[in-house]
């Protein structure tokens, strides 16, 4: 299969944000640049800053249209923008199209092609995406029926269990990869459903581990992505020997003021 790999860096929010270092939207360029199933790697932004750092990578940059890079902008417009910008320019027209968003730092390894593959095996999918399964029920949700006094009221009507093993699995597609058919995203142009444009048969890759779907939208997020980032390099328990130096030095201060 031809595939277009398109990261989705809009400016502002946690992109810039340095992780380790590193602008945060670089760690996904460099999953994309990994990934052996990615004929083109296109970063779409608005931003001259992400631009200049594109530069310095083996992926290309296309100017996102300033209609298509507000805060009420969809993604999927940006993505079909893009697709149509390279066959009216390049002549290159891809089967599908691997939308990765930019403020996902952190990705499993070989899931990208994994996704891919997958597929490629499945030719009824019209879509397959990364998802993690909810570990918090919108059955228990509150909202504000009176904001003055903060009043609360369920969010879903009727009555739920509270226990967790009373439901069925929920699964939230996280956005880290999303491969929907280039058929399916222009058939659903015009659909403004949520996730309309993966088509009707979208298949999931349920993430192992919550850090392949943490998404960086706040700042106090940025620190649990250099958790994550640190994991993915010396390994989950990496911070155990600091912990014991920490408990040691405190012990040693401790020990000090007798």
């Amino acid at each position: 299969m031809k595939i277009l790999g398109l990261i989705l860096a809009r400016k502002g929010n946690q992109r810039h944000a340095l992780a380790l270092g590193k602008p945060l939207f670089l760690y996904t360029v460099e999953a994309a640049l990994a990934a052996k199933s990615l004929e083109q790697v296109v970063v779409s932004s608005d931003d001259p800053a992400i631009e200049r750092l594109v530069e310095g990578t083996r992926a290309q940059f296309i100017q996102r249209p300033e209609e298509l890079a507000s805060a009420t902008a969809s993604m999927d417009d940006a993505a079909r923008h893009v697709c149509r910008w390279l066959e009216s320019h390049e002549g290159f027209r891809p089967e599908a199209v691997c939308v990765m968003q930019g403020n996902i730092p952190v990705r499993k390894p070989g899931q990208i092609d994994e996704a891919i593959e997958r597929l490629s095996t499945l030719p009824q999918a019209t879509a397959v995406c990364t998802a993690e399964a909810v570990r918090e029920r919108p059955e228990w949700f509150k909202r504000f029926v009176d904001e003055r006094t903060q009043q609360a009221a369920p969010y879903l009507p009727g009555t739920f269990g509270y226990r967790t093993q009373d439901f069925a699995p929920l699964y939230r597609i996280d956005g880290a990869v999303m491969v929907p058919r280039l058929a399916t995203l222009y058939a659903y142009e015009s659909d403004r459903s949520v996730h309309a444009w993966l088509g009707p048969r979208t298949h999931l890759l349920i993430q192992e581990d919550a850090r392949y779907s943490l998404e960086v939208d706040y700042p106090d997020e940025v620190a649990l992505a250099e958790f994550y980032l640190l994991c993915e390099r010396y390994g989950p328990k990496w911070y155990e020997e600091w912990v014991r130096q920490c408990m040691r030095d405190e012990k040693l201060e401790v020990g000090s003021r007798k």
